[in-house]
């Protein structure tokens, strides 16, 4: 046994050292502990300055890591907790979802699942078998209402961001195989088309009440993009992250066509505006303008009182027959006043669907803003287009317009994949529509 006053190395080997700091009154031992097939080493106090009782402890601490490693931990283990503390700090510096979105929602979710149950466990001791558990217990504790398979998914998709925080921090040797809970194909959540001709004749009113309790741009934008929405088949995400420069117009065999390049779940793609519908994004680059132009009013009339006060001219470009102001291209379409993106329309979602006096719930789910996205679908469906050219457009695949809408699609209305046609375009070489 190598040692010295302050310094014993228990096997003469490097892997079990004890130590005294300097320059404190009474320390404690610290023991330094490194293991075979282990990255780097484990620092701990004993808490102790008996030297007998430091060893013992210093031994048992070594085998209970030799063992742990040896059946595929990391030295340095973390609870889940402590990693996910360190994971949330993370995602504020991080850019945003894949979809566009804040990591906010993401966070939350796993802090009122995932936390409560996997806290206090080391996140490298966590496998399959954990998991699998983790499912039932969710099924056995909740709120209201059991969670859904579709929403035990959800949640897997949450946790597979700060899994893979924990790998590449080298807490976990590997990201352990999840199988999450098989979600049934169930139809999802829509509108008929009595509900969605009452939810729009009730918007106007709706729009109007917002001017009196000062929610009427909320109201608006938030309309604005349901209808697009509803008119698109585009995923949430996908027109949160739309930017003007996005935009663009075609002439077709039935005239023009906006047309959106949009980054999903699925990949980029260019997603086809149906016909009118180019009114809807028209309106928000209206107000944005309107916006502009108040600012830059703003802005003149603190230029003149500057210019009063220390007795300057104001500068000929300063004057208001300047032309109207333009949204930024790489600004995004659905934006608060300062042009920064508008991450959800929940409240206004559910504030309208109430106005309208129109149910939450369809068959027993409940709607969301992604209803929309089905209400689109469904009506394409109906309208006997093909579900080649709607996979496409929504990003999706043939199989799950299938799954998903089997009360629309038929076998005759598929077989339209082997024969659809598509009108000739050409471009106008606008990069976005209103120039």
């Amino acid at each position: 046994m190598a040692q010295d006053e302050d310094h014993i190395d228990l096997r003469g080997d490097g892997r079990i050292v004890l130590y005294k700091r300097e320059g404190l009154k009474n320390p404690k031992w610290q023991v330094r502990i490194r293991v075979p097939n282990a990255n780097g080493y484990k620092v701990v106090s004993t808490k102790t300055d008996n030297r007998r009782e430091a060893e013992r402890f210093a031994l048992d601490l070594y085998e209970d890591i030799y063992i742990h490693v040896k059946a595929g931990g990391t030295i340095n283990s973390k609870t889940f907790k402590q990693v996910f503390d360190e994971w949330e700090k993370a995602t504020k510096t991080l850019s945003p979802t894949r979809q566009g979105g804040s990591w906010d929602a993401t966070v939350a979710r796993l802090r009122t699942t995932a936390l409560p149950y996997f806290g206090s466990k080391r996140i490298d001791s966590l496998n399959s078998a954990s998991f699998n558990e983790y499912w039932m217990w969710r099924k056995a504790n909740y709120s209201k209402k059991p969670p859904t398979n579709g929403t035990l998914r959800r949640e897997y998709t949450c946790l597979r961001p700060l899994l893979r925080f924990a790998y590449t921090k080298g807490y976990i040797s590997k990201i352990p195989d999840i199988e999450p809970p098989k979600a049934k194909a169930e139809r999802r959540a829509t509108f008929t088309l009595a509900e969605w001709q009452k939810i729009y004749k009730a918007s106007k009113k709706w729009l109007e009440e917002g001017e009196d309790l000062a929610t009427w741009r909320d109201r608006f934008v938030a309309w604005q993009s349901f209808l697009i929405l509803a008119n698109t088949g585009m995923r949430v995400g996908e027109l949160r992250t739309l930017r003007w420069k996005d935009l663009r117009t075609v002439k077709t065999d039935m005239g023009n066509r906006l047309i959106a390049y949009v980054r999903g779940k699925t990949g980029a793609r260019e997603c086809v505006f149906q016909s009118g519908a180019e009114d809807y994004v028209k309106r928000l680059y209206d107000l944005r303008v309107e916006e502009l132009k108040e600012d830059r009013k703003q802005q003149e009339k603190a230029a003149k009182k500057d210019a009063k006060t220390e007795k300057k001219s104001i500068k000929k470009s300063e004057k208001s027959d300047e032309k109207d102001p333009r949204p930024d291209p790489d600004e995004f379409v659905t934006a608060h006043k300062n042009g920064k993106p508008i991450i959800t329309m929940k409240r206004s979602f559910y504030a309208l669907l109430k106005f309208a006096k129109v149910p939450e719930e369809y068959h027993g789910s409940r709607r969301t803003i992604y209803s929309l996205r089905h209400f689109y679908a469904t009506q394409r469906l109906s309208h006997e287009t093909s579900p080649f050219l709607l996979a496409k457009q929504m990003g999706t695949s043939v199989e799950m317009l299938e799954k998903f809408y089997g009360h629309t699609v038929t076998s005759a209305l598929a077989a339209e994949v082997s024969k659809s046609n598509r009108s000739k375009t050409t471009t106008d070489n606008k990069k976005y529509p209103f120039e």
